[in-house]
């Protein structure tokens, strides 16, 4: 009896740790990188302001999407020590793109056996989580890839100076907690920018 409990905590810790990465994996995740024109001095620039129509603030965008972006992007460079002006050093500029794509899995489906988990306590032909050969599955997964791009333009000389961008899967939960969404965007590509935030330790 203590030998099956035993077997039965091990595969209650086995089926927690699984459920823990199929999480994981399925929660969405934000990747980012950031290009930093090597002439160009970040630290110098003391104010911005965001150019008169950014691309997201175009036709097909919800109005709001466009302030979302103008707030956090105000809050990161404020926390800098960079002020908004309207004679700024730097303009910037922020742009997405989507793209749709398929993800297919092909993978074997376990099954158990009867008992405990299998016979006298562990599976058929020597497995010890009493797997046997289940039946081929495959799954077919359509998603949107999005790429939020933050442009940042030297006003005098008209030419980028740095792009950071953010690409992540969207889901229906993201398009429903839009300033969230943008926040959490914004926060992660500064976290590339290369003048740190001094609150942020």
């Amino acid at each position: 009896m203590k030998s099956i409990r035993s077997r039965s905590n091990v595969l209650t810790l086995f089926s927690v740790c699984a459920l823990a990465v199929l999480l994981s994996a399925c929660a969405p995740s934000v990747k980012v990188r950031s290009d930093t024109d090597p002439e160009a001095n970040m630290s110098a620039y003391r104010s911005y302001d965001f150019f008169s129509q950014m691309g997201i603030e175009g036709e097909g965008y919800s109005n709001l999407l466009g302030q979302h972006f103008r707030d956090a992007i105000s809050a990161q460079m404020d926390a800098r020590g960079l002020a908004k002006s309207g004679s700024p050093q730097l303009q910037i500029n922020v742009s997405i793109g989507a793209e749709e794509k398929v993800r297919v899995n092909t993978y074997q489906e376990p099954y158990l056996y009867g008992g405990y988990y299998g016979m006298g306590g562990y599976g058929h032909y020597g497995s010890p989580w009493g797997y046997g050969g289940g039946a081929t599955r495959t799954t077919v997964h359509q998603y949107t890839e999005a790429n939020v791009y933050i442009d940042m333009v030297d006003a005098t000389e008209h030419k980028m100076v740095w792009q950071g961008v953010a690409t992540f899967t969207l889901t229906e939960k993201m398009q429903g907690q839009m300033r969230e969404t943008v926040n959490n965007t914004v926060e992660k590509v500064f976290s590339q920018f290369p003048v740190p935030n001094p609150s942020s330790g």
